[in-house]
């Protein structure tokens, strides 16, 4: 792993470093997905098609989950997090030049291998560097970084436009660029660590469940929240800017509230944090409906749920350090990805169901529903371990 003899400085480094590519990442994944609908919309094909197209990550890092592990003990982190960079930036150059539902369904395919390695890579690299003293800080800081990238990603695509090969290369070149502290700095080292293979953890889920869970519910509610909630305004009377002006403020609670939630998280305990963050994120859909027609009320509704919601990603992965060992980290943290990913699967799906038959209240039903579910989680889990002491 990464090498924790070296000094606080070079540590602290190194997290700088690896916050940069995750940068890049979540620039990606907020720039693609609308230029990809965009260009193929343009071009004829179906709202079904380019679906398929977008959730094709998703899927290659669901299906390449088992091998990941086996990918970071033989390469270490640093030369996984260098090459998925290069190769999800050089598969980004190639799709202009195909532009169709069959070429861009395996460029995306592949780009979502790459990137997942990544994805799990660098969350491996932060688990360990950081230490129990401070995990849920770099956890929030993660978070918040990431959730910036994502943001940035549309607002990439007004300076570029979607015409043309030009968004493509611009939005490898970025890539390219938030990789540069990671791969030229000489304090960047880590190595590779003692495997355990996947299958040794099929018990994982007994291990640590609401760390499983929490992957699983951030994946569902998240996805069916960037996906659904604009067309829920609509649904509910708002026309198409303020509609989407629910997601934009839902994501700015996401970016300014994951550093403080991490830091009361190291204070308070991180099982605590969640409790308190799922507890807001069940009360917040009810009072959805109720305050859309007041944006007093509205918008820091959605600021503070959207904080909430994303700590359960990035406490979650925190947990993930208290759980396992170092050496069982990348196998463990490919389960949560890929736990997460499922969700993400399944969070758009259930919401748009739930909003054909209940079009005021499905989406906040279900979307308390799955918080509540995370709650029930974790008072388990505390009634648990103190019938163990």
């Amino acid at each position: 792993m990464v090498d924790r003899t070296m000094p606080p400085a070079s540590l602290r480094w190194s997290l700088a470093a690896v916050f940069s590519s995750c940068l890049g990442v979540g620039l990606i994944f907020g720039f693609q997905p609308p230029l990809i609908a965009l260009s193929l919309s343009r071009l004829g094909y179906s709202s079904f098609a380019i679906g398929a197209v977008t959730a094709a990550s998703l899927i290659a890092v669901i299906l390449c989950g088992p091998f990941y592990p086996r990918i970071i003990a033989r390469l270490g982190l640093k030369r996984c997090i260098v090459a998925g960079i290069i190769v999800a930036a050089a598969l980004l150059l190639l799709m202009p030049l195909w532009p169709s539902v069959a070429v861009w369904l395996v460029l995306r395919f592949l780009a979502g291998c790459a990137l997942g390695v990544v994805w799990i890579a660098s969350e491996v690299w932060m688990n360990s560097a950081s230490g129990t003293e401070s995990r849920g800080t770099v956890m929030g800081v993660y978070g918040t970084v990431f959730s910036i990238g994502i943001v940035a990603g549309p607002v990439l695509l007004e300076f570029t436009g979607t015409q043309g090969a030009a968004p493509f290369a611009i939005g490898a070149a970025c890539l390219i660029l938030t990789l540069l502290p990671l791969a030229v700095l000489p304090q960047m080292t880590s190595v590779a660590q003692e495997f355990r293979p996947l299958g040794a953890l099929s018990g994982a889920l007994q291990a640590a469940p609401v760390v499983m869970l929490a992957a699983l519910v951030a994946g569902l509610v998240e996805s069916a929240d960037l996906t659904l909630l604009p067309l829920y305004g609509l649904q509910s009377g708002l026309d198409e800017r303020a509609a989407l002006l629910l997601v934009a403020v839902f994501m700015a609670g996401n970016v300014v509230l994951q550093v403080p939630i991490g830091l009361l998280a190291d204070r308070y305990g991180r099982r605590t944090l969640l409790a308190i963050c799922a507890l807001t994120s069940c009360i917040g859909p009810l009072l959805l409906q109720r305050c859309l027609e007041t944006p007093l009320l509205l918008w820091p509704l959605l600021f503070l749920w959207g904080g909430t919601l994303y700590a359960f990603y990035s406490q979650g992965v925190a947990l993930l350090g208290e759980a396992f060992a170092v050496a069982d980290l990348p196998s463990a943290n490919t389960l949560f990805v890929m736990v997460y990913c499922c969700g993400g699967v399944i969070g758009p799906s259930a919401g748009g169901l739930v909003m054909d038959q209940w079009p005021m209240w499905g989406l906040p039903v279900l979307l308390s529903a799955a918080a509540f579910l995370m709650l029930g989680g974790l008072l388990l889990g505390a009634a648990r371990r103190r019938r163990r002491a």
